[in-house]
């Protein structure tokens, strides 16, 4: 009989537990909720990074103005002591203080830039040679201001690359620039040139020569870096040399 009762009674439905959380629709797993925490954590700091890049590129635009005003005024300094003397028209003698300036700023920064580019793919000089980019740095000087007009493949071939190599834009925008200053040079009318005459193995003159930053002034010279930027025998750039004490074949 309870047989019978139990298969006509209705069935009890059985009690179940969930989880609140386990039951919202939509809820995301914990590996994505922590992906999007640091999405959001990444916006703030890349946020943060812009704003400190608009301040920083401000205060760059307002240093640079700073220093062109200063430059014009040392300009206007050197044209006026010019003045006094009898031996160079003052405004071609502040012109070459500008070229020679820009000459300086070129070599350490721009032929200095593709020299280090190009370096690490020249095989490096033995022990006590000339330093592999010290090497290139001159070789690209006299590309741009050695007798012939300067181009941007004489530049790449000096760096042993091809006209199709990457560096090729970098190289073309140096001859320019190095083009750039040599015409200025010539039309102020003053005898002007680029000397790199060096004795291997002599002492270096301070009057005009110097060595590179990272060489030893007191060893003899071994190769021109970059020349000397003379103006009626006047130096306005000191020749830039590499020295040691063994002298390259």
């Amino acid at each position: 009989m309870d047989f019978i009762r139990n298969a006509v009674s209705p069935a009890q439905p059985r009690e179940t537990f969930s989880h609140p959380e386990s039951a919202a629709v939509g809820d995301p797993p914990a590996r994505s909720r922590r992906l999007d925490l640091e999405l959001d954590a990444g916006a703030r700091r890349l946020t943060v990074l812009e704003r400190e890049h608009r301040v920083l590129q401000q205060a760059y635009t307002e240093m640079e103005g700073r220093l062109q005003s200063v430059e014009r005024r040392l300009d206007g300094l050197m044209a006026a002591r010019a003045e006094t003397r009898d031996d160079v028209p003052s405004n071609a003698h502040s012109a070459h203080h500008i070229i020679a300036r820009e000459y300086d700023a070129l070599v350490e920064q721009r032929v200095q830039g593709l020299a280090r580019a190009a370096a690490h793919s020249v095989a490096a000089a033995p022990p006590g040679a000339v330093p592999r980019m010290l090497r290139l740095m001159g070789q690209i000087c006299s590309v741009l201001f050695g007798p012939d007009e300067p181009e941007g493949k004489a530049v790449l071939a000096a760096v042993f690359k091809s006209r199709l190599d990457p560096l090729a834009p970098q190289a073309n925008r140096l001859s320019s620039c190095a083009l750039d200053l040599r015409q200025r040079s010539a039309q102020t009318g003053l005898p002007a040139h680029w000397d790199f005459e060096l004795v291997p193995g002599e002492s270096l003159d301070e009057e005009w020569q110097e060595a590179w930053p990272s060489c030893d002034g007191t060893l003899p010279g071994q190769v021109v870096i970059a020349p000397a930027y003379l103006v009626a025998e006047q130096v306005f750039s000191r020749q830039k040399v590499c020295t040691g004490v063994s002298i390259p074949g």
